[in-house]
């Protein structure tokens, strides 16, 4: 994690429903690539998933990247051309295809690093949840990605992981791993 940031939602702004990824309970089998590339793309091509699994087979350790959907994303205040949203009802950060010009500022000042952006045919794309469905979810047999009701402890546990995501993820970094 690049800097101490607001990310984690209010109580008054928490989405419905969120993502919870445990980096401890994956595998690394890359079904959610597989799944996601599948939804998104029609075509088995792991380019095109919106969440990714970094490895560090030395601790045989697999760290599933994905998007956080920030309360506050540093990705939309990068962004020079407003390409990026963040809907107040559902939480969803969310990128405009036509107004994105493939710059990748957006990737660079995402704490959790740039990977959770996917440049996609050159324009910056990030997962959509799937429109509340996600297929990730529906296709880890670890349980490793959960999508379940808002609650404080919930957000509490989802917040907690993902900075522990994004430790794992900066050691990497530092490893040559990434």
């Amino acid at each position: 994690m690049k800097e101490k940031l607001s990310l984690k939602p209010t109580v008054h702004s928490m989405p419905q429903k969120l993502m919870i990824v445990d980096m401890d309970a994956c595998s690394g089998c890359q079904s959610c690539i597989v799944a996601c590339s599948m939804a998104k793309a029609k075509t088995f091509s792991p380019s095109k998933s919106r969440i990714l699994i970094k490895k560090d087979e030395s601790r045989c350790l697999g760290i599933p990247v994905v998007c956080e959907h920030c309360d506050h994303p540093p990705c939309k205040s990068a962004c020079p051309t407003g390409a990026i949203s963040k809907d107040s009802q559902s939480g969803l950060v969310s990128v405009d295809p036509s107004a994105c010009t493939g710059c990748e500022r957006c990737r660079w000042a995402c704490p959790f690093g740039p990977d959770t952006i996917r440049m996609i045919d050159g324009v910056a794309t990030i997962c959509d949840l799937c429109g509340g469905k996600p297929m990730c979810v529906r296709v880890c047999q670890q349980g490793a990605i959960v999508y379940m009701p808002t609650s404080k402890p919930g957000v509490e546990k989802k917040w907690e992981r993902a900075e522990k995501r994004a430790r794992a993820l900066a050691s990497l970094t530092v490893k040559g791993v990434a």
